[in-house]
């Protein structure tokens, strides 16, 4: 392990293990966001130290299900496409991280983010829009992420969020399988 991760890895579960409010999870995550370069590999969301400390058991039962029917075809771990949290292959320099949360409502708390990773390259952003929204749980006495949005949240339609997206890549992987694909 590098030192580099060591001390990520030290921050990251400091914060974690102390997530008093509802954003707290949130910020570990865009921390992580904040500190991943363009042309690196964006599977730093979810290494086990974050998978153990600010997603429910819900999310992480579901990546990992993901992860596994990825792997088990060879897909290169591609899941599903895109770095889930930026959404940009080779974004800039995070600026304006703003992460506000909303009313409760039953047991979730909204969590709105809105940050820019684009301006560089001539795009200006809408920073009156949210560029990702988060379902936020207690589980366990702690704030844990249930389920996040980087696009199409009408109202927090289940069918078009990253969980959601990684049980649809479970079952067409599981239908692969089925169908005689071979696993690796």
């Amino acid at each position: 392990m590098s030192l580099r991760s060591l001390v990520l890895m030290m921050v990251l579960t400091a914060g974690a293990a102390h997530a008093a409010g509802p954003t707290d999870p949130v910020v570990t995550l865009m921390n992580v966001a904040d500190g991943i370069e363009g042309n690196s590999e964006a599977n730093g969301y979810y290494d086990e130290v974050l998978l153990q400390s600010i997603y429910s058991l819900s999310f992480v039962q579901t990546y990992r299900m993901a992860a596994l029917s990825d792997e088990l075809l060879d897909m290169g771990g591609m899941m599903t496409g895109q770095d889930e949290v930026v959404v940009s292959q080779d974004p800039c320099e995070m600026k304006g991280l703003k992460i506000v949360a909303g009313k409760p409502n039953a047991d979730v708390t909204p969590v709105e983010v809105f940050f820019d990773v684009s301006s560089c390259w001539g795009n200006k952003p809408d920073m009156t829009k949210p560029a990702l929204y988060f379902h936020v749980i207690q589980e366990d006495g702690r704030y844990v992420i249930d389920n996040f949005w980087n696009a199409d949240y009408n109202k927090g339609q289940m069918s078009t969020s990253v969980k959601a997206r990684f049980a649809d890549l479970v079952k067409s992987n599981v239908d692969l399988m089925s169908a005689g694909a071979p696993a690796q």
